[in-house]
């Protein structure tokens, strides 16, 4: 009889431990986690519990790494609220909120997370999933998730970006140390004023840019074609818009905002049990946020880096030759809507600031350009999906800001007055004139005939084309002055 008792007892004893050890990644209703104790996810990826970052002795609830780079944080709740010591507890009510509270401190930290409970019978979880997400489950609905409120670091499938529903924000924002989580000066966020696209920010100052999602990649970044690490995925309806990484292999990686203001993507190598820089955002001086002003554009192999666009000289030449560029350039020549207004194209860009931009995802690059045309504000048009030869529409109406010449396929076909594209078109006349000639004078088998008929019909056309632009412009001036007169002889006419 000892013997059977003994034997129950190790079973239900063996029954309790399996049901903890499976438990491990959830607490129920007015249930805790103190300071000591944590939560491993399924798989034992991630841990949630109390630690103290750096040299400091506060103590914070969190997130972190245990498989891999045990104790690398990736979410902090009480960020601004630290714990002086260790008497910090983690509880979720039957509401469905979770709190922490220490010693006589009732409410250090709250999710803000409330369901309506009828009766008794409904249930409320907190769970720490597989992928780093710690969500509060009510009848199988989520109703509160810490992927909503990031920190210093994106895991693969968060989104980044902003519900158009909630209003809610999902952004990143810097430590204030190594030893602080506390909330830093720098910050990540996406900016939807426009075709959505994303700023970095000092405080208030924004200091670099990342170009807006082009089908391939962002602009400005490496497009990210054949990836085999991992995929983005961009959703703009409207509901929400949203960034989302996701990772197609068992490779680790983590994007990180540094508490000194780099964002970086870092992924871990196992085989020197530590993280590598993989990419970075801000790699060389014209990821500077509009280094170059208005109307100019950023080569990275030329220097100076900065040169305006074409049709633009630079709006102060003293500041200018001084390698101050930041007033930008202006036009030569004045636009004349609907009158002898062109669009030159420059490709292989980071396509200017988005800010203030239009944009339609279903037009053709045509379309595009029409719709340039009728409207005298717009100042340039791309494509907003450079896949499959372009799609879609973005249109300018401003200042062309932060544009850089990077190795792409993205385009921009930028607005600018006849006279211009008159110059540029007889550079390359003459371009192709001295081809022609130098390629006779090097190849004596070159037909002399061909050769002298082609540099004749090049030369007529140069010099028939500069007639055209040349009585096109007179005429456009004398117009100039006609009404102008009008306007002169209707004044005194009113005035008599």
């Amino acid at each position: 009889m000892e013997v059977q008792s003994v034997q129950l007892f190790f079973f239900i004893a063996f029954i309790l431990v399996q049901s903890y050890c499976i438990a491990l990644d959830t607490i129920s209703a007015n249930h805790e986690i103190r300071d000591g104790n944590s939560l491993v996810s399924e798989g034992g990826m991630f841990e949630l519990g109390f630690f103290s970052p750096g040299k400091s002795k506060n103590r914070y609830l969190g997130i972190w790494f245990k498989k891999i780079s045990y104790g690398t944080v990736v979410w902090v709740a009480n960020r601004n609220t630290p714990i002086a010591d260790k008497s910090g507890m983690l509880k979720l009510n039957r509401l469905g909120n979770l709190v922490i509270i220490s010693g006589g401190n009732p409410m250090v930290w709250s999710s803000n997370s409330t369901v309506f409970v009828h009766g008794n019978n409904s249930v409320v979880v907190a769970q720490l999933l597989s992928n780093g997400n710690l969500v509060v489950w009510h009848t199988n609905k989520i109703i509160w998730q810490s992927f909503d409120y990031p920190g210093d670091t994106y895991i693969a499938g968060m989104k980044f970006g902003k519900d158009l529903v909630t209003g809610l924000l999902r952004f990143m924002s810097s430590w204030k140390s190594p030893d602080d989580p506390s909330v830093g000066e720098y910050s990540d966020k996406l900016d939807a004023t426009g075709f959505p696209q994303t700023y970095g920010r000092k405080g208030d100052v924004i200091t670099r840019r990342l170009g807006p999602w082009n089908g391939l990649g962002f602009s400005g970044f490496p497009d990210e074609k054949g990836n085999p690490i991992y995929s983005t995925d961009f959703s703009l309806n409207e509901k929400e818009i949203y960034y989302k990484f996701e990772l197609q292999s068992s490779v680790v990686q983590r994007i990180v905002l540094t508490w000194d203001g780099k964002t970086q993507i870092l992924q871990w190598i196992e085989r020197i049990k530590d993280w590598i820089v993989y990419a970075e955002t801000f790699v060389d001086t014209c990821d500077r946020f509009s280094l170059c002003g208005p109307n100019g554009i950023c080569s990275i192999n030329k220097h100076p880096p900065c040169t305006c666009m074409k049709g633009f000289e630079p709006r102060n030449l003293e500041e200018w030759q001084a390698s101050d560029w930041v007033s930008g350039c202006t036009r030569k020549t004045p636009l004349n809507c609907g009158n002898g207004d062109g669009f030159w194209k420059v490709a292989g860009v980071k396509v200017p600031d988005t800010g203030r931009s239009w944009y339609n995802v279903s037009m053709t690059l045509d379309e595009c350009e029409m719709a340039c045309k009728r409207n005298c504000s717009c100042t340039g048009y791309a494509s907003v999906d450079i896949r499959n030869g372009g799609s879609g529409c973005l249109l300018w109406f401003h200042d062309l800001l932060d544009t850089r010449e990077y190795d792409s396929d993205q385009d921009i076909y930028i607005r600018i007055d006849a006279t211009e594209l008159e110059g540029i078109f007889l550079i390359w006349l003459r371009l192709n004139y001295f081809y022609f000639l130098t390629k006779g004078l090097m190849d004596s088998q070159y037909n002399f005939n061909i050769r002298k008929s082609i540099l004749i019909a090049l030369l007529l056309t140069s010099s028939a084309l500069s007639l055209i632009f040349a009585v096109a412009y007179a005429y456009r001036k004398i117009n100039q002055w006609r009404h102008k007169g009008q306007g002169n002889t209707k004044e005194k006419l009113t005035k008599c």
